[in-house]
C-alpha cells in the first residue's frame, strides 16, 4: 500500500473539477518550480526533441508528487505501527 511521505498535506482534492490544489507553501513551491521549468523549456528548447521529453517528465513528476503528498494517502511513521 502506498503511504504519504509527509505528515502535512501539500495538495488537496479540488472542490470543483479534477485534480489537486496546493494548500501549503511546499505545494506552492513545487507548483512554481513546475511553471518555471515549463517556461524555460518553451523558451530555450522549443525546436528541440528535448522539449517534449522535459515537458512530459516534468508534468508526470508533478502529478506523482501531488498524489504522494495529497489527502488521498494516509501517513504512518514507525512510531504509529502499534496504534489502531
Amino acid at each position: 500500500m502506498v503511504k504519504r511521505f509527509t505528515k502535512e498535506i501539500w495538495f488537496r482534492k479540488r472542490r470543483l473539477g479534477w485534480g489537486f490544489s496546493p494548500v501549503t507553501w511546499q505545494g506552492w513551491l513545487v507548483t512554481l518550480i513546475l511553471v518555471l521549468i515549463l517556461i524555460l523549456d518553451a523558451m530555450y528548447l522549443y525546436k528541440s526533441t528535448l522539449f517534449g521529453i522535459i515537458l512530459v517528465v516534468a508534468i508526470i513528476g508533478y502529478i506523482i508528487l501531488a498524489f504522494l503528498t495529497s489527502e488521498y494517502l494516509s501517513y504512518s511513521s514507525d512510531n504509529d505501527e502499534g496504534m489502531v
